[in-house]
């Protein structure tokens, strides 16, 4: 008897637990980045997914950047959930790390874990040192500027060699994003401040077909 009332206790206490931490539905974007902007809301939730693979969160790290709800894990590790509005980021998160691994030059993140959390996807990968380039960008010279840029661009020219694999039945389709992303090209770098001489000709650099 006292067996089976220490059994129904422990089944309701797992019951508020997974209650405590489930994760709520938004209908747009403007609900839920207002939901990621307040951690308090959402780390409980990171933390027993992270505990559920058996992972270290005695040091939980939440970053203020990005679009989804991202959380490192000690130093080697980041936890990246994404909402059910924004599935096809981690469908396609998923789908480049894993064609890109040991294609390119330069290492990237490793997938350690990957599940679902009442209808979130998430991602558990492999943390990379260094710091951001948005934090470092200032201080740096303009010649310094231009080796990054010429760095980045070799880069994006490497994983456009990779083969597509499963990515190219992703939607949009590559034709239709880039020509979104050229008509806007101009006006979103002028937006985030980039400099006159580069923001000249880059309207029609843009428009010239390449080979």
């Amino acid at each position: 008897m006292l067996r089976m009332s220490l059994a129904g206790a422990e089944a309701r206490k797992s019951t508020r637990m997974t209650s405590a931490h489930a994760l709520p539905h938004f209908a747009d974007a403007q609900s839920f980045r207002a939901f990621r902007a307040d951690p308090a809301q959402w780390l409980g939730s990171a933390l027993d997914i992270a505990r559920s693979h058996g992972l270290d969160v005695t040091s939980p790290h939440v970053f203020s950047t990005g679009t989804n709800l991202v959380v490192g894990l000690g130093d080697k590790l980041i936890l990246k959930i994404f909402p059910p509005l924004l599935r096809a980021q981690f469908v396609s998160e998923r789908g480049s790390l894993m064609q890109l691994a040991g294609r390119l030059h330069l290492p990237i993140p490793e997938i350690v874990a990957e599940g679902e959390r009442d209808g979130w996807p998430y991602l558990v990968i492999t943390r990379l040192s260094g710091t951001l380039g948005a934090e470092v960008w200032p201080q740096l010279a303009e010649a310094q500027k231009e080796r990054v840029l010429r760095q980045i661009g070799e880069t994006i020219a490497a994983v456009q060699r990779a083969p597509l694999g499963p990515l190219a039945r992703i939607e949009p389709r590559w034709d239709a994003f880039m020509r979104a992303q050229m008509q806007g090209c101009r006006d979103r770098h002028t937006r985030l401040g980039l400099a006159p001489k580069f923001l000249e000709g880059l309207t029609t650099f843009c428009a010239t077909p390449r080979r």
